[in-house]
Formats: structure tokens, C-alpha cells, sequence
């Protein structure tokens, strides 16, 4: 294939009806990994003990202007704003409907022929497939509360597709960074991707995106900064073990395999064949590094940041005695390695189209094996049931300014509703 009919297929775009389809056909395959989310919508931790709760008792305004954990969380507020517009039953349906929208929009991103550094349209199809099917991120699937995760993701596919120049795109483009950039402190590591883009490629718009970012970094600072949220600090127990355990377990075993607590139980065997795949995976991801595009090395570096940061900050509340590492070590599927595993995924999937027959058929056998960890981790686990409708029921009979307390996912969780 000459260089000119290369460069004709990846600037190939796809028409809004295809769009429109692929976003319904996303959605049903997220919706066959958790169908209780729509079938059986339940609130998740926050979206029901801060984003809904908070916007019923105090009103959609002054919830919208709260900050949440030291940063503004504007998606979920948005999303339990428009929640109190449906009856009380249906809100928990509204939000996770909301949050699989979310996930549905890096799909229409990567299929974009703005995002021709993945290559053709076949090729970034196979890209926005590993992403839809990608194992070990339950904790992201269909709850608004870890959709900002998601939108860090749109954010830099934003910042790092080529420039538009419709009025739509660019309009999609700042609205995007806008409610991104203020959902979750994400914003902070992607400043200097969008200030390197601008310096890289001398182009207006895209100083107009980072200084866009810029602005709404500014925001999610100074509440950082004037610290609305305290939170309280237990040993990490960072070791060199510890962190092989993680990075072998719940990273790479995660991708290739699934969901699995080997890293919680690490034995001497157990320990050597977690070091063995950690040297091994990150050698992969070292060589794809190396021979990538410049915007996949940003990617890269992206995840890896985003992954260091996840260990030394992590919002952990470990049991007594044990430490934030070593209780990061039990957690699989955990909304911390959702970055490094598509990191791991999508470097599978560069090396694919390697020059080198070696480094090919490496990849090809790991993807074969990444097929057992989507196997296992299609279905997500069905929340437990709250009887969350006897509890509407209670509420609507109350009297005014009663107070009740409704239980939601994770167990243990609730949250509390002033009947108005």
C-alpha cells in the first residue's frame, strides 16, 4: 500500500448515521456486560450518598457549585440535577443511562478520522473494540461516580486528534473540555499535553484548547488549594514487593486474564510469576513506547502518571493494621488501573502492526490470551438489591422535612433524603 492510498483511508470520516449506530451498538454491548443497570438501577456510593442526595436536599444549584474531595465534580452533578426531573424511582436509571453515555463517547472519538495516529479506520476500530471489551474495570462500568475516569480518557483523545474545522467539532471539542476539565483534578496532568500539541504543531486552535484547560485547571487548583475536603492519611507501606504485586497481578495478569486476587495472596510462587509478568509486560510496553507515534507516547506517559499518582494518593481507607499498599494490592478491578491496563491492552495492539515478526507474534499470542480475561470478565456482578422502591415509597408517605435513610451499593453505604 503506497504512502497516498495510506493517507486516503485514514482521513476516511464516517457520516452522523453511522455514528448514530455505532453509539446504539456500544451501548447494547455495555449494556450485555451490566444489564442490571438498566433492567435493575441501583445507586453506586456517591451517586447516591453525595451527587443525588446533595442535589434533592439543597437543590440543583447550590450542589452544582459544591466541590467534592477537594475538586469539582460537575458531570455527576449535572447528572443528578437532570435525575431530580424523572420520579424518585427512575433517578438511579438516569444517572447510569447518563454514565454509559459516557462510556459510549471515546468509541465515536477513536472512529473519528481525527484520530488517524491510530492508523486507518480498521485499525481504530480495533482500538475502540479492545477499549469496549477491555477486562478489569468493573468499578467504571455504567456508576457516574467513576465516569470521570472516562472523561480524563475524551480529554486527551480530544487534545491530541487533529485539528477541526467545523463549527460543530470545535463547539463538541471545548464543550469536552469544559465538562471534562471540571469533573475530576485530571485536568492538572493533561495541561502539558495540550501546551506540548499547541508548541508541536503551531496551530491557533489548538492554543485556544489548552488555554481552555488552562482556565478550568485554575479552577480545580484553587479548590485544591483553599482545601474543601480534608482527608484523612494512613501509612501507604510502599515496597518494591508490593508494588511487583500490583503491577503484575492487577495490571497485567488483569489484562491478559481478568478480574483475580492473585496480588492479595502472593505466596514465593505466586510472587516470582507476578515478577515474571511485570519485567515482562513492561518490556512490551517499553518497545511500544519506543516505536509509536508521538501522541501514543503521550498516552503512554499519561497512564504511567496518572497509575504513580493512583499509588501515592489514592482515596484508600484501609482496615486497621493494614496498610494503603498493601490493601491496593486486594483490590482488583479497581478504578485505579483502569488507565495502565488499556495502556497494556493498547500496546498489545501497537506492537501488533510491529515490522518485527518476533515482537508480532508475541502480541498475537498475549491478545489470544486477553480473550480468556474478556471471556471472564464480560459479565459484571449484579448489584445487591436495597428494595430501593419500598424506600420511595416510604419517602412519598412521609411527612415534610422527614428524614430518611436509604441504603445503596457498595454495602454499608446509604444515603440520606429531607422529604420536600
Amino acid at each position: 500500500m503506497n504512502a497516498t492510498t495510506e493517507s486516503q483511508e485514514q482521513s476516511i470520516e464516517l457520516g452522523y448515521s453511522k455514528h448514530a449506530a455505532i453509539v446504539l451498538l456500544t451501548f447494547t454491548v455495555l449494556a450485555s456486560r451490566r444489564p442490571d443497570a438498566i433492567f435493575h438501577a441501583q445507586f453506586w456510593a456517591e451517586d447516591g450518598r453525595v451527587w443525588f442526595a446533595n442535589a434533592y436536599n439543597l437543590g440543583w444549584w447550590p450542589a452544582l457549585l459544591r466541590a467534592q474531595d477537594g475538586y469539582f465534580q460537575t458531570l455527576p452533578r449535572l447528572g443528578a440535577s437532570l435525575a431530580l426531573l424523572v420520579p424518585l424511582s427512575l433517578a438511579p436509571l438516569v444517572l447510569n443511562l447518563i454514565a454509559m453515555s459516557v462510556q459510549v463517547l471515546p468509541v465515536n472519538l477513536l472512529l473519528s478520522a481525527r484520530s488517524s495516529w491510530l492508523g486507518n479506520l480498521y485499525s481504530r476500530a480495533l482500538f475502540a473494540g479492545l477499549y469496549v471489551v477491555l477486562p478489569n474495570c468493573r468499578e467504571i462500568s455504567a456508576n457516574i461516580t467513576n465516569s470521570q475516569w472516562v472523561m480524563a480518557l475524551c480529554l486527551f483523545l480530544v487534545l491530541v486528534a487533529s485539528t477541526s474545522r467545523s463549527v460543530v467539532g470545535r463547539t463538541l471539542d471545548i464543550s469536552i473540555l469544559l465538562l471534562g476539565g471540571l469533573t475530576g483534578p485530571f485536568c492538572l496532568f493533561l495541561l502539558p499535553i495540550a501546551l506540548f500539541m499547541a508548541w508541536r504543531q503551531h496551530d491557533r486552535w489548538r492554543w485556544v484548547l489548552a488555554c481552555t484547560l488552562a482556565a478550568v485547571c485554575l479552577v480545580q487548583a484553587g479548590a485544591l488549594i483553599y482545601g474543601y475536603s480534608i482527608r484523612p492519611h494512613y501509612p501507604l507501606g510502599a515496597s518494591p514487593l508490593l508494588f511487583m504485586r500490583i503491577l503484575g497481578g492487577h495490571i497485567y495478569l488483569g489484562t491478559l486474564a481478568g478480574y483475580n486476587t492473585l496480588a492479595a495472596h502472593a505466596g514465593l510462587l505466586e510472587s516470582s510469576f507476578l515478577l515474571c509478568l511485570a519485567t515482562g509486560g513492561t518490556i512490551i510496553v517499553a518497545i511500544c513506547f519506543r516505536k509509536s507515534p508521538v501522541e501514543m507516547k503521550l498516552f503512554l506517559l499519561f497512564s504511567a502518571t496518572l497509575f504513580a499518582v493512583s499509588l501515592i494518593f489514592s482515596e484508600t481507607y484501609p482496615p486497621p493494621g493494614m496498610t494503603v499498599w498493601a490493601s491496593l494490592a486486594g483490590a482488583p478491578s479497581n478504578r485505579y488501573w483502569f488507565f495502565p491496563t488499556l495502556a497494556f491492552a493498547w500496546s498489545l495492539l501497537s506492537c501488533l502492526r510491529s515490522r518485527t515478526a518476533y515482537l508480532r507474534l508475541v502480541s498475537a499470542y498475549l491478545l489470544g490470551l486477553m480473550c480468556i480475561g474478556i471471556y471472564r470478565d464480560w459479565r459484571h456482578p449484579a448489584f445487591r438489591d436495597f428494595h430501593f422502591a419500598e424506600y420511595v415509597k416510604r419517602l412519598e408517605a412521609a411527612p415534610v422535612g422527614t428524614a430518611i435513610i436509604i441504603p445503596v451499593n457498595p454495602e454499608g453505604w446509604d444515603m440520606r433524603l429531607v422529604k420536600h
